[in-house]
C-alpha cells in the first residue's frame, strides 16, 4: 500500500485565527541576506546566499498579540555546517575537527581485517548534508553485514547476529530521519531503514528526492507484479494474480498553504498520477485534502478510481476554497478517512484485500494542531493490513513529503514507511522544489525493466528514444551502418539485408547510449532470401527482412537503454493495460493496426541527433497508392504481378495523401517503425526499403531530406507481429509470448 502525503509550504502557524494587529515590519530585517512578505502581510519569508541558512527560521509569522514569532532574537545569516563524526568503528577518519563548513572534505580508512563499504572521501555540501552513504568498515564476522554508524549519531549494540539490536541517538542537536532502533533479519538484512542526523536547515535536493523516492517506488511497484518471476533481494512477496494496488494522495489545504501553492500541489500529483498510468499496472486511487476537514475528491470505492484520466480531471476541477476552516491542519483525520475507505474495501472484496498493496502519499508544510498524533492512524491501519504478520511490509508504504522549516521532522519520521536501503520521508525548502523533484521523480525510475518508455521531456535524445541501437559493420572494403532496437538486454532486431549471407559476427558492433557491445551471433529470418524471386523478375528480394543481433554482453537497461515493446507479449499487453484479459497475437493486431490509416513513428538522424519523424501505415484500400508507387520502381518494370515484390509482409508508409510523409534515409535500415499508445512505445515494423532515394549525405556529414518530397516516395517496412514465432525461437527465455 503507497500511502503519499504531501507536505505544502510553511510551518505550523503559533495564530490560529488572522492576526488582529499587524505586526511591524521594521523588526524582520535579515542580517546578511533578504525577505519577502506574503500578500496578507503576517507571514515573512527569509532567503540566503548560497551556503548559508536564515537563523533563527526560515520565517516568521505575525501573531495574534502583533508580535513576529522569535522576534527577541536578531535574524542573520549563517554559515552552513555538516553534522561532525562522533563514533567510527573499525577505522580511521580525518581530519577531526569541531566544525566543518561546505567544501570540507573527510577521508576515511579502514583497520586491517576491516573492509570498507561506502565512499572513501565525503564531501560537506551546499544544503548540509555530506555526500555520499555512510562509509562503513565491516569485519563481515556477522550474521548481518555491519550496519554503520551515521555522521552525527552514536550507537549501542555490538551484536549482528541474528536478532541482535543497534539502537541510534543523534547528537548535538540534531534530528534523526529513519529507524532509532535495527534488528539483524535471518535473511541477512537489517529492520527498519538507515537512520541519518540533520540540522533544521537541511533540506532534501530535487534531485535526492527523484533518485530516492523513484527507486523505492520502483520496488514497490516491481514487487506488486504477479506476473514477475525474478525482482529485487528487498521485496520478495508478490501480488496475487488479479491483485490491485492502492495509492492514496494526502494533499495539506491549511492557511499557510495558500490557493497559488496548492495549485502547484495538484499539479504535483497530476505529474505523478500522468506517469504512474505509463506503467505495467492498473492501481485504483483516492485522493484527499485536509485542513481543520477532509475533503475526499476521489475515493477508492468509485469506479473512476481506475481510470486515470477521471481522477486527474476531478483534481484539476477541486478549488483551494471548497475547504472553509483553513486554521487547523488535521492530518491523522485525513489518515482516518484512508483508514475507512480499507475498511469498506475489505468488506466488498474480502478475498483479494490482504493481497493489494498500498502506497499513501501525504504532502504537508507543517505540524498537526487537531485531530490527535497521526502516527496513531497509522499504526491503526498496520494492525488493520497485518503488516507484522508473516513479514508483510512490502503490502504497505507510506510516502511524507514535508515542506519547509517549520515541518516537525519527528512527527514526518514518526509517519513514514522503514525499510533497508529505501526511504520514504523527504523533506524540502519550498513548493517549487518539490516541483523540480516531482517533474523528475518517474524518469529516475531506471530500475522499472517495462518495455516502451522513455524519458518524453529529456534533453538527452538517447533518453527519449532509449531502445535505438546504432549498427556498425566493418568490412575490409567499407564501413556500413544500420538501425536497430533493443528488445531485450542482450538481443537487437534489425533488417537482414544490413549483413551479407557470409559476414561474421565480429565485425559488427553495436551503440546504445553510452553502451558499446560486439556482436556475438547473428541470426537472419531463415525464409530471407535476396534471390529468391529472380524467377518473377524481381531483382532483390526483400521479403521477411529480419534479423537479430545477438550481442557477447548484456546491456544493463538505464535512462538511455531501455527495451521497446513487441507485439504478442505480454510486455506488450501490459502496455496496451490489458492485463486481465487473455489477449492473443491477433488482438494485438486489431489494437495496434486497425483502419486504413494508422499513426506511426521511425527515428531519424538529423544534424547528428536523435528527430522523430511521424507517418501514416497505409492499410486495405489506402495501400493501392502504395503498389501503384512500387510499379514505377525502374528495377521492378518487368515484374509483372508487384505484389511480388511488395508482399502482404511489408507496411507501407511515405507519399503525400492525405499528408506529406517524411521519408527514410538509407543509415536508417533495420530501425523500428513505432506505434505510440499513450506513453508506450510498440514496434511494428522493421525498417526494410523504399521506392526512391530521398535523402543527400552520408553517415559521417549526416544526411538531409529533399524537399519537396517526391510524390512517388514510398517506405515499406517488414512486418514485426505475423514474425513473432522466429523472433520466439532465437529469443526464447527474455520475452513471455502469448499463443
Amino acid at each position: 500500500m503507497l500511502l503519499l502525503l504531501l507536505p505544502l509550504l510553511g510551518s505550523f502557524a503559533m495564530s490560529i485565527a488572522a492576526p488582529t494587529h499587524q505586526c511591524n515590519l521594521t523588526m524582520v530585517a535579515i542580517v546578511g541576506g533578504n525577505y519577502t512578505v506574503s500578500e496578507d502581510g503576517d507571514r515573512v519569508e527569509y532567503s540566503c546566499p548560497v551556503g548559508k541558512y536564515a537563523f533563527p527560521s526560515a520565517s516568521r509569522e505575525c501573531q495574534r498579540n502583533g508580535q513576529w514569532t522569535n522576534q527577541k532574537q536578531k535574524a542573520v545569516c549563517k554559515v552552513v555546517e555538516c553534522p561532525r563524526p562522533v563514533m567510527f568503528e573499525g577505522g580511521e577518519y580525518a581530519p577531526r575537527q569541531a566544525k566543518y563548513f561546505v567544501g570540507d572534505v573527510l577521508h576515511f580508512e579502514c583497520w586491517g581485517g576491516f573492509k570498507i563499504d561506502g565512499p572513501e572521501n565525503r564531501t560537506c555540501q551546499e544544503n548540509g548534508k555530506w555526500s555520499g552513504k555512510t562509509t562503513i568498515c565491516d569485519d563481515q564476522g556477522g550474521h548481518c553485514p555491519s550496519p554503520g554508524i551515521p555522521i552525527g549519531a552514536t550507537k549501542v549494540g555490538t551484536s549482528y547476529r541474528v536478532e541482535g539490536k543497534v539502537t541510534y541517538e543523534c547528537q548535538n542537536g540534531l534530528k534523526m530521519f529513519g529507524s532509532k532502533t535495527r534488528e539483524c533479519r535471518e535473511d541477512h538484512t537489517w529492520s527498519g531503514s538507515e537512520p541519518s542526523c540533520r540540522s533544521f536547515y537541511t533540506f532534501d535536493t530535487p534531485e535526492e528526492v527523484a533518485q530516492s523516492f523513484a527507486s523505492s517506488l520502483a520496488e514497490t511497484i516491481e514487487s506488486s507484479d504477479p506476473d514477475r518471476t525474478e525482482g529485487k533481494e528487498q521485496r520478495k512477496l508478490k501480488v496475487k494474480k488479479g491483485g490491485l494496488m492502492n495509492i492514496f494522495i494526502i494533499i495539506d489545504a491549511s492557511k499557510s498553504v495558500g490557493p497559488k501553492n496548492f495549485l502547484i500541489a495538484k499539479n504535483n500529483v497530476v505529474t505523478f498520477i500522468d506517469k504512474i498510468s505509463s506503467f505495467d499496472f492498473i492501481p485504483r486511487y483516492s485522493v484527499l485534502t485536509y485542513a481543520s476537514k477532509v475533503k475526499t475528491i476521489v475515493s477508492l470505492s468509485e469506479d473512476i478510481s481506475t481510470d486515470p484520466a477521471a481522477v486527474i480531471d476531478e483534481i484539476k476541477r477541486f478549488k483551494y476554497k471548497e475547504h472553509d476552516d483553513k486554521s487547523g491542519t488535521n492530518t491523522r483525520g485525513a489518515l482516518q478517512e484512508v483508514y475507512n475507505q480499507l475498511s469498506l474495501d475489505n468488506q466488498r472484496n474480502p478475498n483479494t484485500f490482504l493481497d493489494t498493496s498500498n502506497i499513501i502519499l501525504i504532502m504537508t508544510d507543517g505540524k498537526h494542531n487537531m485531530g490527535g498524533d497521526p502516527a496513531l492512524e497509522i499504526r491503526k491501519i498496520r494492525e488493520f493490513l497485518e503488516i507484522r504478520r508473516d513479514h508483510r511490509e512490502d503490502k504497505l508504504d507510506v510516502y511524507v513529503f514535508g515542506l519547509g522549516d517549520d515541518t516537525s521532522i519527528d512527527e514526518l519520521n514518526d509517519i513514514a514507511s522503514k525499510k533497508d536501503k529505501e526511504k520514504h520521508v523527504f523533506l524540502m525548502k519550498d513548493i517549487q522544489e518539490m516541483k523540480k523533484a516531482f517533474d523528475d521523480i518517474i524518469d529516475e525510475a531506471e530500475a522499472f525493466e517495462m518495455c516502451g518508455l522513455s524519458k518524453d521531456h529529456s534533453e538527452d535524445k538517447q533518453e527519449r528514444y532509449p531502445w535505438i541501437a546504432k549498427i556498425t559493420i566493418t568490412r575490409p572494403e567499407k564501413v556500413e551502418n544500420c538501425k536497430g532496437s533493443l528488445v531485450t538486454t542482450n538481443f537487437i532486431l534489425t533488417a537482414a539485408h544490413c549483413f551479407y549471407l557470409n559476414d561474421p559476427a565480429h565485425i559488427v558492433t553495436v551503440e546504445i547510449g553510452p553502451n558499446n557491445r560486439q556482436a556475438h551471433n547473428l541470426y537472419r529470418h531463415p525464409k530471407y532470401d535476396p534471390s529468391g524471386k529472380k524467377d518473377k523478375k524481381v531483382p532483390k528480394s526483400f521479403d521477411y527482412d529480419l534479423a537479430l543481433i545477438e550481442l557477447k554482453q548484456k546491456i544493463e537497461f538505464s535512462a538511455s537503454a531501455r527495451p521497446i515493446c513487441l507485439p504478442c507479449t505480454t510486455g506488450t499487453s501490459l502496455a496496451l493495460k490489458q492485463r486481465d484479459k487473455a489477449l492473443s497475437c491477433n488482438d494485438h493486431k486489431n489494437i495496434l493496426l486497425s483502419g486504413e490509416l494508422v499513426k506511426a513513428l521511425f527515428i531519424t538522424e538529423e544534424n547528428k541527433q536523435l528527430a522523430q519523424m511521424n507517418v501514416l501505415i497505409k492499410q486495405d484500400q489506402k495501400r493501392h497508392g502504395c503498389l501503384a508507387d512500387a510499379k514505377l520502381v525502374k528495377e521492378f518494370k518487368d515484374v509483372e504481378d508487384i505484389k511480388d515484390a511488395v508482399t502482404d509482409n511489408f507496411l507501407c508508409t511515405g507519399g503525400i495523401d492525405p499528408v506529406v510523409d517524411p521519408q527514410t534515409c538509407k543509415g536508417e535500415s533495420g530501425g523500428p517503425l513505432i506505434i505510440q499508445h499513450k506513453k508506450r512505445f510498440i514496434q511494428v515494423g522493421v525498417i526494410s526499403w523504399g521506392t526512391e532515394i530521398s535523402c543527400i549525405g552520408d553517415h559521417k556529414t549526416g544526411y538531409k531530406r529533399k524537399t519537396p518530397v517526391p510524390a512517388h516516395s514510398r517506405d515499406f517496412h517488414a512486418r514485426v507481429l505475423e514474425e513473432m514465432s522466429w523472433i520466439e525461437e532465437v529469443i526464447k527465455d527474455e520475452l513471455v509470448y502469448l499463443k
